[in-house]
């Protein structure tokens, strides 16, 4: 069994913990997303395992819930690390987002690092392939029923106004150069 941290629905933490599935209407627990993306402003993506109860063999974005002693960044990190190998360092993490669901308030991060697919480490029941597309690709894999879409209209909003400052047009059409300040 895991254990989460409850908060009500002012996102107040409260004073005991439960059981993850258990939780009653006014019980939230946090869950933590991650989008990791290069220099090439390509995102990681990561495709569940074919066993798992939801969603098998649709692709994401790395994401879990916060356990009990968990903050939203330490949840994140542990996730990164435990579903892909990937040490993620605090200082190359920022909070894009969040909203609520049902139970839960989900907290939305972005890694800006440059991953080696080779370097990664999958965690076999929860994972079973990853790779890079850009942001129109994965967008086209939500629409095609391929994709999970959790998260993704907070990762795009960011970057269409994180990116102002960087773009270009040519013919009409918006560039991106980079998201190196």
């Amino acid at each position: 069994m895991e254990y989460v941290d409850v908060y009500n629905n002012l996102g107040e933490k409260l004073n005991y913990t439960k059981e993850r599935n258990s939780l009653q209407k006014g019980e939230n627990r946090i869950s933590c997303f991650a989008w990791i993306l290069n220099s090439k402003n390509e995102i990681l993506i990561q495709q569940r395992a074919s066993s798992v109860k939801n969603m098998p063999n649709m692709w994401e974005t790395v994401s879990g819930g916060a356990k009990t002693g968990d903050t939203p960044l330490s949840g994140t990190i542990r996730e990164i690390k435990e579903e892909l190998g990937i040490e993620a360092s605090k200082d190359n993490m920022e909070l894009i987002g969040s909203y609520k669901r049902y139970n839960d308030f989900v907290v939305v991060y972005l890694l800006k690092q440059d991953i080696n697919l080779n370097s990664i480490k999958m965690q076999e029941d929860e994972v079973q392939n990853v790779k890079y597309v850009s942001l129109e690709e994965y967008a086209k894999m939500i629409t095609d029923g391929l994709a999970v879409s959790s998260g993704f209209n907070i990762l795009k909003e960011y970057l269409d106004n994180y990116y102002q400052k960087y773009m270009i047009f040519k013919d009409g059409k918006r560039l991106i150069l980079s998201y190196k300040d």
